[in-house]
């Protein structure tokens, strides 16, 4: 028995990454390009399915028990339109379920992904911001993301953080924040037993389907962090105040 459930979930975790890779190029090669005749335009047909196939594809994991998701605080997200999404990034299905759950998603992904010869292609499709772009630029499209009402996904590590060790963030998040006092929404992401978490050996497996727990959690005003003067401090403060804040939640 423990070898078919060793078998079972291998199988999944290679279908999970099959997916996400393999089916991210087939939907920007293939799909994206037969929906141009829907009304609306290119990026609202690449929001539109990315989002529902995430949902699709969290619903298989979770049917065939290869997962378990668990939400709470979902209402809080009813709400999210122009404010910043900040959460710890324990595994690699943390960005589908956040892209699967929120309605006008913009996200600010890896410069390795847009170059990727599998998922470039839906990087560019999908019009998501790079993050190695110039930083008026870069500051530019987040600004006008947040204007349009778009939640804007941000993952302050900058990559996954491996099991057992507590986040540290990168101050770029901090500096949008301030310059455009746009409102925070935590988020909290844990995974037991960890999977899929930066650098797993493709044949690892946890013993049993892991259990995500998202919790949605408080909401920030990040221009009240503007009076401790200087944006500099300010946004220093704030990548502070928030390790402290996940570091906490994490160890309870």
């Amino acid at each position: 028995m423990r070898l078919l459930s060793y078998l079972w979930l291998l199988i999944g975790k290679c279908a999970a990454l099959a997916f996400i890779f393999a089916g991210g190029g087939l939907l920007a090669a293939f799909i994206l390009p037969l929906v141009t005749l829907w009304p609306g335009t290119a990026l609202e047909h690449a929001h539109f399915l990315i989002r529902t196939s995430f949902r699709l594809y969290l619903l298989i994991l979770q049917s065939l028990r290869l997962i378990h998701l668990e939400i709470n605080g979902k209402e809080k997200l009813e709400h999210c339109g122009g404010k910043m999404i900040i959460a710890n990034h324990p595994s690699l299905l943390d960005v589908v379920i956040l892209v699967a759950l929120l309605p006008k998603v913009q996200c600010i992904v890896k410069h390795e992904l847009w170059d990727h010869w599998l998922l470039g292609g839906l990087m560019h499709r999908a019009g998501y911001i790079r993050n190695d772009l110039n930083p008026e630029i870069l500051m530019a499209n987040c600004k006008k993301s947040l204007e349009n009402g778009e939640c804007l996904i941000i993952f302050p590590e900058g990559t996954r953080t491996p099991p057992g060790s507590m986040p540290r963030f990168q101050r770029g998040f901090a500096n949008i924040a301030t310059l455009t006092s746009a409102p925070i929404q935590l988020v909290l992401i844990t995974c037991t037993p960890p999977f899929l978490y930066k650098g797993e050996p493709w044949w690892h497996v946890p013993q049993k389907p892991a259990l995500f727990r998202v919790d949605i959690g408080d909401s920030l005003d990040a221009g009240s962090y503007l009076l401790y003067g200087e944006r500099s401090i300010a946004a220093r403060k704030l990548v502070e105040s928030l390790e402290l804040y996940y570091a906490k939640h994490l160890r309870d």
